[in-house]
């Protein structure tokens, strides 16, 4: 047991840990409204070296995004702290299956952008609703894209020049489907007569097809079996959390 602690803490890279913590107290400690200094700090925890920073540039900024309309509290630094150290493990190749870490970080930073918005706007419909429902949205098909972006086929990774030229309108054309579906869910959310708690929950199950099931069309992996088997597994959820919300 002790061997095999020791060869986790030898494998453990404290730089990034850190980083971490530094970038959660610099976010708990600063106040709002020196929160640009706050972003100096985190840009250079993180583009510092900036080798593979383009990799998970989304998942980098939708974080931001979240911290910016967060309250300030310790349980959310730690948060906050684990997600970037999280973040900073798969820029710097030291995850080993980096597509499955990806799908994590993108569900757990979709619940916190549909949670953060139904906590801040969930009780009123304005203009306020409209510009955070648009962020929140632009979020969550940033981090959809970046990750087909990463994690193409091989195939298409080395495809012609003509092939990849091809390929760009089409995936601009899905980020913007992706983006106006969210959007949608977002605003079709608010008018649930639930707790924001109940509207986070329904819209985020929602919306997991599009961050499960778009990758996998892209990636010519979608088959009925999946899109049954998602779909039953969803539907069961929304249910149960319909039932709880009685």
């Amino acid at each position: 047991m002790a061997e095999r602690l020791k060869s986790i803490l030898k494998q453990t890279s404290w730089s990034l840990v850190l980083k971490a913590v530094i970038f959660g107290i610099a976010w708990w400690a600063l106040p709002s409204w020196l929160f640009l200094v706050f972003l100096v700090i985190a840009f250079y925890l993180y583009f510092i070296p900036i080798t593979g920073a383009g990799k998970v540039s989304a998942p980098f900024f939708v974080l931001l995004l979240i911290s910016l309309f967060q309250g300030k509290s310790i349980l959310a630094a730690v948060l906050f702290a684990a997600i970037f150290y999280f973040i900073l493990l798969i820029k710097d190749l030291l995850i080993i299956d980096r597509r499955s870490a990806y799908e994590i970080l993108m569900l757990v930073l979709s619940y916190l952008l549909v949670r953060s918005f139904f906590l801040n706007v969930g009780g009123s419909f304005g203009l306020e609703a409209v510009a955070y429902s648009i962020l929140a949205a632009w979020g969550m098909s940033a981090l959809v894209m970046g990750f087909v972006k990463n994690f193409s086929d091989a195939s298409t990774d080395h495809a012609g020049e003509e092939a990849m030229h091809e390929l760009h309108p089409f995936h601009r054309m899905l980020g913007w489907m992706v983006f106006l579906l969210a959007w949608q869910l977002l605003l079709v959310g608010l008018f649930l007569p639930l707790d924001f708690l109940y509207q986070s929950a329904i819209v985020f199950l929602v919306s997991v097809i599009l961050i499960d099931l778009v990758p996998q069309y892209v990636f010519g992996q979608l088959s009925r079996t999946k899109v049954l088997a998602t779909g039953s597994v969803l539907f069961a959820l929304l249910v149960i959390v319909l039932a709880s919300a009685r």
